[in-house]
């Protein structure tokens, strides 16, 4: 197309009438004004709808899994009002040697932990009290009941750094009838701190000062592991329905050794009264000798000759008394029956059932092994 050509062209456009445009001016700007404002907007709601998101998110998890348990709270001491003689409420975690011997003693108010080493000679006693069976006055404790057995009378000595966050105190034993509470060997050092409110803990041992604050922080409370026994009494009288008394002993963490269980059977009584006419039974996986007689001289002066053991069998079981008897306490004892060592004990004059009949009639033994062995050893 020549140059001519174009120009002609170019005219005939510019004299056509154009026309309107499609197009608002103020519709375009009001569209832009409308679009700034989403994008501020949306920059300012990201960061909550972000958080909403996150909170949403949580709250889906927490109803899938449920409502909320509450905090447990199993590790915090209470002091009990009493103590359930099968089920030791608290135990020693540390100590400060290898015990060879370990082993408790629990009343209704008051638990005996004992632990032993024999060479060198290391003791550590360990003795909770329940709920208001201590009473701190000046610089004296004094803790548990005479009538009972458990009494112990401390003198406190001066402050003691802090235990398990309860404020402590240095002591010594001065007296009572809870004798255990004297290791056999050394200068015991003693610490007594309030384990839960109204509960007291007292705590000594062989060792240093700082190892009997660390015995004492690593006690457990609320233990629920019940004792094992080799023996079940059944079908017994409502005067030996209760249990006042359960003891054992073992070898320590990787010992080996016999193992030894006791049970104090009675009447109902209130707590901290002296039980009468009691019924003691001790067992343990370690058999003994047949007891050897004394000898008696044989008339006319002729040299001493043995006498003759009184025996009974019972149940099968070789049986001999213990001790010689009297009017308020009969015993027997067989030294191996089945793998165990059995004692027999009734105190009292008013003994509902004789030994024999007990040991005839009523004592279950379980055998040596463990897995044999019953948490219930009082059933009916």
């Amino acid at each position: 197309m020549r140059e001519s050509d174009l120009r002609v062209l170019f005219k005939r456009q510019a004299a056509v009438e154009l026309p309107p445009a499609p197009i608002s001016i103020p519709t375009v700007r009001r569209i832009g004004r409308a679009r700034l404002l989403r994008r501020r907007a949306a920059r300012v709601a990201s960061p909550v709808l972000a958080a909403a998101a996150v909170v949403a998110v949580v709250l889906a998890a927490l109803f899938a899994v449920g409502p909320r348990q509450p905090a447990d709270t199993r590790g915090i001491p209470v002091a009990p009002a009493l103590f359930n003689p099968l089920v030791p409420y608290a135990a020693v975690s540390w100590y400060p040697y290898k015990p060879g011997l370990v082993g408790g003693t629990d009343w209704h108010t008051a638990l005996l932990l004992r632990a032993s080493s024999r060479s060198p000679a290391q003791n550590t006693e360990v003795v909770l009290y329940a709920d208001g069976w201590c009473t701190l006055l000046s610089a004296s404790l004094s803790c548990g009941s005479t009538a009972a057995g458990t009494r112990a009378e401390i003198t406190v000595s001066g402050q003691a750094p802090r235990v398990q966050g309860q404020t402590a105190y240095w002591a010594r034993y001065a007296g009572g009838n809870l004798a255990a509470l004297k290791p056999s060997a050394g200068s015991p050092e003693m610490v007594a701190f309030e384990y839960a409110p109204g509960g007291w803990a007292v705590v000594e041992s062989t060792g240093t000062q700082a190892d009997v604050l660390r015995i004492a922080a690593s006690l457990r409370y609320g233990q629920t592991s019940r004792l094992r026994f080799p023996f079940r009494l059944t079908g017994m009288p409502s005067a030996w329905g209760d249990v006042l008394l359960a003891g054992y002993g073992q070898p320590g963490p990787g010992g080996q050794g016999a193992t030894g269980a006791t049970l104090v059977v009675g009447p109902q009584t209130r707590p901290g009264t002296v039980p009468r006419n009691a019924l003691t039974i001790l067992t343990s996986t370690q058999p003994a000798q047949p007891p050897t007689c004394s000898n008696v001289t044989a008339p006319g002066g002729q040299s001493p000759q043995p006498s003759a053991c009184p025996l009974s069998v019972i149940n099968g079981y070789r049986v001999y008394p213990a001790s010689a008897p009297t009017p308020s306490k009969q015993t027997l004892s067989a030294p191996d029956a089945d793998g165990l060592y059995l004692y027999a004990a009734s105190t009292g004059t008013g003994a509902p059932l004789s030994l024999s009949s007990v040991l005839a009639r009523h004592l279950q033994l379980l055998g040596p092994d463990p897995g044999n062995w019953t948490t219930t050893p009082l059933s009916p």
